[in-house]
């Protein structure tokens, strides 16, 4: 009895001074590596070594701080996030690191709650801004996300927040001001097709045509005049989005096409303000070498993109926005002179001025319902504050 204790003690004892080794070894990788500032698989910045100072120490922001940096630069981290997807497979979970392992290897963001105050300072912000403007016409809309949408995809009793309970009281307090379009039948109708991908949070431009063709009436685009044949050209079938990155599970490979009209003349410059430099194309070629090859559309988000067209019809719209207006964008093109494209998140000027020296005729605010619910910036942008 006295030897198996003895033995059971001597075998405790090598566990924890190999998991001490363990710890140490990860230790100095930290301290060796810890100049990692961006993660390609996660498509995010990573938090860097926190300054010690007295004022960081009595706030308790150092060792918050420090949290996030161990986190962010463990080193094998991505191996650690796919082999706790394995476990969680294993033990079968619905979830890996907040992301729904969904059926026909779909990875679906939950459905975020909305960010109070911000989130009823927006709605108010979009009102007072309607009503300030009433000489434009005013279109809104918030998408569904997949996890609303899918119903199809999703592990079976997933606990879901309800998303249309969400949308029903924007589109409550929006249409006092202006006109809100619920996408929600039209998505839903097409929902077994591919209007969403499987790996990551945004919605294909096979989903983006759809929701253009309903709300091309609201935004005073004729359904007679509505472009049908494009160039429908896959730039890549290879791409693994955010919810993979988030999930650890890479398996899944998406395709993204993108749509050109076949519009006779019809050509357009880009201007990227924040970077001085124009493009003869929304289409970013480089980003297909790239991790995050959504970013084929606008090359990522920007403050300010001016876009002027050879369409000379005098109807100038401005979008707020956020990446899910990326791929829209697209379908936009044919019907307007210019379009002025804000995002709220990285803008910090005045969007009135932008009104009246684009000669502002149509204002669109497009967002997806997560990226909505937990915006702290727009209400900031329309009340210039």
């Amino acid at each position: 009895m006295k030897e198996r204790i003895a033995s059971q003690k001597r075998i405790f004892k090598y566990v924890l001074l190999i998991f001490a080794i363990v710890i140490i070894i990860a230790d100095a990788c930290l301290l060796i590596m810890h100049n990692k500032s961006f993660s390609e698989s996660e498509n995010r910045m990573l938090a860097q070594a926190p300054k010690l100072t007295v004022d960081n120490l009595m706030s308790g922001k150092f060792m918050t701080q420090s949290d996030s940096f161990v986190a962010d630069q463990f080193p094998l981290r991505d191996d650690w996030i796919q082999l706790k997807l394995k476990a969680d497979r294993l033990l079968g979970r619905q979830t890996s690191n907040g992301v729904y392992l969904g059926k026909d290897g779909y990875l679906i963001e939950d459905a975020a709650a909305p960010l109070e105050p911000s989130y009823s300072k927006n709605l108010a912000a979009i009102s007072l801004f309607a009503n300030t403007y009433p000489e434009l016409n005013m279109v809104m809309t918030v998408v569904p996300n997949a996890v609303s949408i899918c119903d199809q995809l999703m592990p079976e009793n997933a606990p879901i927040r309800d998303q249309m309970e969400d949308l029903a009281y924007i589109q409550k307090i929006a249409n006092i001001s202006l006109d809100f379009v619920d996408l929600t039948d039209t998505l839903k109708a097409h929902k077994e097709e591919y209007i969403y991908y499987k790996s990551d949070h945004h919605w294909t431009s096979l989903g983006a045509k759809y929701a253009f063709e309903e709300m091309a009436p609201a935004l005073g685009i004729d359904p007679s005049e509505l472009i049908t044949d494009y160039d429908i050209i896959t730039v890549a079938d290879d791409f693994t989005g955010t919810m993979a990155s988030n999930s650890g599970d890479f398996s899944v490979k998406d395709s993204i096409d993108i749509y050109m009209a076949k519009a006779e003349d019809f050509q357009y410059v880009v201007e990227y303000v924040d970077q001085q430099k124009k493009s003869a194309t929304i289409y970013n070629s480089s980003a297909l070498e790239q991790k995050n090859k959504y970013e084929v559309f606008l090359g990522g988000n920007h403050p300010q993109i001016n876009i002027k067209t050879t369409n000379l019809n005098d109807r100038n719209l401005m979008i707020f926005k956020d990446s899910y207006a990326n791929t829209f964008l697209q379908f936009l093109l044919p019907y307007y002179q210019s379009i002025t494209i804000i995002d709220p998140r990285y803008y910090s000027d005045d969007c009135s001025k932008l009104i009246s020296e684009g000669e502002i005729t149509d204002v669109l605010f497009l967002y997806n319902m997560n990226t909505y619910a937990e915006d702290n910036s727009l209400a900031a942008v329309l009340l210039d504050e």
